[in-house]
Parts: C-alpha cells; structure tokens; sequence
C-alpha cells in the first residue's frame, strides 16, 4: 500500500514547481509527469494485483479460442486483446496498454476541464477511480471511450459532435455492454443544451431534489427497475441471479454518502447560481452516481455502472466546487479537508476492506 501513498505524495509535491494552474502549458507539463508515473505502477504490476486481472491474462492467454470466448465476452475487446496478442505474447502488454488508455483518458479530461488538475488527480488515486481501472479493464476501457465521446459533446453540441459521440458510446459496449448506460447522460447533456446561453432551470439545488426522489424511488421499487433491466439487457440476466445479485450494503451506503456528501456542498456553493456546459455534465454525472450507487445497495451489480459515472465527480465536479469559492484561504482549506477525507476513505478501503479493491499487496511483474 505504501506505494500508492508515495503517488499520491508525489502527485501534489511535483506541482509545488511546477504550478499547472498559472498556464496550460505547465498543466500539460504536470499531468505527463503524473500519467507517466501511473502509468508504470499500473502496467506494471503483478498479474496478482487488480480482481480481475488474473482472468483477463487468461483470456489474453487463450485468445486463440477467439469462437468460444465470443460467448461470454464482447467482441471489441476479444479484437483488442488479439491485436496485442499479435503484437507480443507476454500478457504484460494488456496491463500496460490498457492501463495507458484508461489513465491517459483521466489525464486528458483533467487537461481539457478540470480547474484544478492537482486536486483531480489526488482524488483519482484516493476515491478509487485509479483501482477501478486496475480490476474490471473491460468495463474502464469503455469508460475511456465514453469519455472521449462526452469531451467531444461539452466542446461543441452539434449534429455532426452528437453523431461522433453517440457512435463512440456505442463502441464502448463493444468492450462491457453496460456503455450503453452512458446514452442517459447524452440524451440530458443535448436536452439542456439546446437551450442558448445558461439554463436557468438547472441548478444544484433543483438536480439535487430530484436526484434524491428518484434514488429513494428506485430503491423502492427495485423488483420493478429489475424487471425492466433484464428486459432491455437480457444476456446480464445471470449477473442479476448470480455471484453479482448479493449486496455489498455496507460498502454501497459508504459510496453513496460520500456523493451526497459531495452534492450537497456543491448546492450550498453554488446556491441558485445557474451552470455553464461542464458544470452542468459534471452534476448530471453526480446525479447518476447517486441513484446507481443507491441501486448497489440493493445488488452489488449496480454498484459496477454507477463507476461508469463516479469519476466525473472526482475529476470535474469537487474540483468546479471548490474553485467557485473567491476567498483563496478558504478555498485552500476546503481542498485541504477534502484531501484529508478522500485519504481517510483510502484508508479505510485499503487496511479494512481489502476485498473491496485486491490491489493490496502491491507487487511489481
């Protein structure tokens, strides 16, 4: 574990000279540095490191059984490992490629959105995104490309961005079927943007209200949301009867606390204040991590798609928070207490619940 505290060390002492918020320049210059120094932890470490790393070496080690791996798994990934497969045959190259996409995607958003790359990063590594993509590759390599389609849409909202994004989200469920949630998000991110200038009837308060009435409705009324799910994706009807249908109740209330936690600074911040483009991706983002880590609760599979969302909150949102503050000693001391209470979560993830990640103990390959 000591290695992720002396990254996370590391992310916010190389800033100190660097100081990537006086130019894009220097944030540029910052965020090689730090993809450069998680990029080597991830890709290479242990096949032991990461849930289910092991099984994607398998799959890599079997690729020549392309017809029979079809069945389970989807075919844009099985393509992308036999690439690699052709390109080399240690499995070391699946870590490190697919750690380069995943991290790299991370380090780009930050670059393009974030108002405070540093801060980004930290929580990258210490509310678990960074793990994340350590254990369910699958599902993070279509997260990757989902957020690629999402930059293209915040950037420009037209016919021709809305139709380059759309076919990206559906690539992306050519690696995890699950992308396909990511269509909620695009179909809220057109809807508000559609309307010129800021909109007014979008503000944290607004989306927070409703977002907790869904969540409470859903959880509710799960049989029902069940039902539909299998309906719309039957071949995921197994995960919902099997290993996945348990609930890892005390580990979903804790991930959602904590992004409620996070909306609801974020309501008391920005007050009635209506939001620009990426402010409002951001909160739609929060909003949905909400209501499928609510849904975690109820079975653990959910709690594998609110991550398709979750990391916008990290990367944009907490960091859109605390910038809106003016006063720059209180604005250094929410940063500091927000740093304080994400490593407290590592912590607590990392020496308590281990299970929760298996990226301890570290080993390199």
């Amino acid at each position: 574990m000591d290695i992720y505290w002396i990254m996370v060390a590391l992310i916010f002492l190389v800033s100190v000279p660097i100081q990537p918020h006086r130019s894009k320049y220097r944030t540029k210059t910052y965020l090689w540095i730090v993809f450069l120094m998680m990029l080597i932890v991830s890709g290479c470490r242990a096949f032991s490191v990461g849930a289910d790393t092991k099984e994607y070496v398998r799959i890599f080690n079997d690729i020549d059984n392309l017809e029979i791996l079809k069945k389970r798994y989807e075919i844009g990934f099985l393509l992308y490992a036999e690439i690699l497969h052709h390109i080399s045959k240690d499995p070391g190259i699946l870590l490190i490629v697919s750690s380069a996409i995943c991290v790299g995607t991370a380090c780009v958003l930050t670059y393009m959105y974030s108002k405070n790359p540093v801060l980004s990063m930290m929580l990258y590594i210490l509310l678990g995104a960074y793990f994340s993509q350590m254990n369910a590759m699958r599902q993070t390599i279509a997260l990757s490309i989902t957020e690629a389609s999402f930059m293209i849409l915040i950037r420009k909202d037209g016919r021709i961005q809305r139709a380059v994004s759309a076919i990206l989200i559906l690539f992306a469920t050519t690696f995890h079927t699950a992308a396909f949630v990511g269509f909620i998000p695009w179909l809220l991110i057109i809807r508000y943007n559609r309307t010129s200038g800021e909109y007014k009837g979008f503000t944290v308060s607004n989306m927070l209200r409703k977002t907790i009435l869904i969540a409470v409705g859903v959880f509710g009324a799960y049989s029902v949301v069940l039902i539909v799910a299998i309906k719309i994706l039957p071949q995921y009807a197994g995960y919902f009867r099997g290993t996945w249908s348990d609930a890892n109740y005390n580990a979903s209330l804790f991930n959602t606390l904590i992004q409620l936690t996070v909306a609801v600074v974020g309501a008391i911040v920005f007050k009635s204040k209506a939001l620009n483009n990426p402010q409002r991706f951001a909160a739609i983002m929060l909003s949905l991590t909400i209501i499928f880590d609510t849904l975690s609760m109820r079975m653990e599979i959910w709690g594998r798609i609110a991550g398709m969302f979750s990391i916008y909150s990290y990367l944009l949102w907490i960091p859109e928070v605390t910038s809106e503050i003016h006063s720059a000693r209180s604005r250094a001391l929410l940063n500091t207490v927000v740093v304080f209470f994400s490593a407290a979560y590592m912590i607590i993830v990392l020496v308590y619940r281990p299970e929760w990640t298996l990226v301890v103990p570290y080993r390199f390959r």
